[in-house]
């Protein structure tokens, strides 16, 4: 029989969005990002290679951790767990950035990071079953979307990796195209990857867009919006750097 931390049953009172379990879990993940960035940076090679595959390991164990809870609750399903979230496929994307070192996957990344997963921060879907701390699934729900971040801390800090101009629009194609993924995968197995089937049972920022399918298109305008203020703090660094960058 499973522990209760580890069971299907919530813990305790439910999450709430914007209490001290969720300020807190939101803090630790930035303040962690920080101090990755600050290590990526300041280490010695062979460190800064072992930090760099331990925090690969780490998104992998997250990635498997998330589909051995719900194997062993007996709800995995595929119309619920298939890394298609793009939360959820961002975390082994993050370990094929840091395995591969690859500027490519790195400049996508960036962008499902800081504008995907800073939303699902914001408005956790912990509170739509009620998991609260310490339950295994408060614990993933924050591990997994930090690894995210700490991935990309990681890889701008060591290799000096950042997005550009052109990362724009590459990474709203990529999205898109995932996006096409999804809608199959949600028509083949009656499921609500990234959304785009129904709206969340739990309260988002969707609830604000409309009916489906007209949110989508407000979504895909909000996504566009997002991806412009993210790369924001780098196009105000290159303004004022002018010299640097010819």
């Amino acid at each position: 029989m499973l522990s209760p931390y580890f069971g299907l049953d919530p813990l305790g009172p439910p999450f709430v969005l914007f209490s001290a379990q969720h300020l807190l879990g939101a803090a630790a993940v930035i303040l962690a990002a920080l101090t990755v960035a600050l290590a990526a940076a300041r280490l010695p090679p062979r460190r800064r290679a072992a930090l760099r595959w331990g925090l690969a390991a780490f998104c992998v164990a997250n990635w498997l951790g998330w589909d051995a809870w719900q194997l062993a609750n007996g709800v995995w399903s595929p119309a619920y767990s298939l890394p298609l979230q793009l939360c959820t496929l961002s975390v082994p994307v993050s370990a094929l950035m840091l395995a591969t070192r690859s500027a490519q996957i790195y400049e996508v990344l960036y962008f499902w990071c800081l504008a995907g997963a800073t939303q699902a921060l914001i408005t956790p879907d912990l509170q739509a079953a009620g998991y609260s701390f310490p339950h295994v699934r408060y614990w993933i729900f924050f591990t997994s979307h930090g690894s995210i971040y700490l991935a990309v801390a990681f890889a701008s800090a060591a290799w000096g990796f950042r997005p550009t101009w052109r990362s724009l629009p590459r990474a709203f194609v990529a999205t898109n195209l995932l996006l096409a993924v999804v809608g199959l995968a949600n028509w083949l197995t009656g499921g609500n990857y990234m959304f785009i089937a129904r709206r969340p049972e739990y309260p988002t920022l969707i609830d604000a867009l409309g009916p489906w399918p007209w949110y989508i298109m407000s979504l895909e305008l909000i996504a566009a919006a997002a991806f412009v203020l993210v790369y924001l703090p780098y196009a105000a660094w290159d303004r004022l750097r002018p010299a640097d960058h010819g």
